[in-house]
């Protein structure tokens, strides 16, 4: 096994950890998409729900949903910045 400098250690060790954390990022970006799609998911499932039970809270429920998938895609948002 050839000696290798402690500065060529150090280089490889950074490599390293920068493709796990390049790694880490992309998977919490992923996830993050993911329950953007869910939060869309549910707005679909809100509005079908509101048209089969006419409630006077449907209007309200519909409206969180809403407010609940603008949160998710500007998680997003914010994560790309931040990472």
């Amino acid at each position: 096994m050839p000696i290798t400098s402690t500065q060529n250690l150090a280089t490889q060790s950074l490599f390293d950890n920068y493709y796990i954390l390049a790694g880490a990022k992309g998977a919490i970006l992923l996830i993050l998409i993911f329950y953007a799609i869910f939060s869309l998911i549910i707005i679909r499932q809100v509005d079908s729900m509101g048209k089969t039970l006419i409630t006077n809270i449907s209007p309200l429920v519909k409206g969180l949903a809403i407010i609940h998938a603008g949160f998710a895609i500007g998680l997003i948002v914010l994560a790309w910045g931040m990472l």
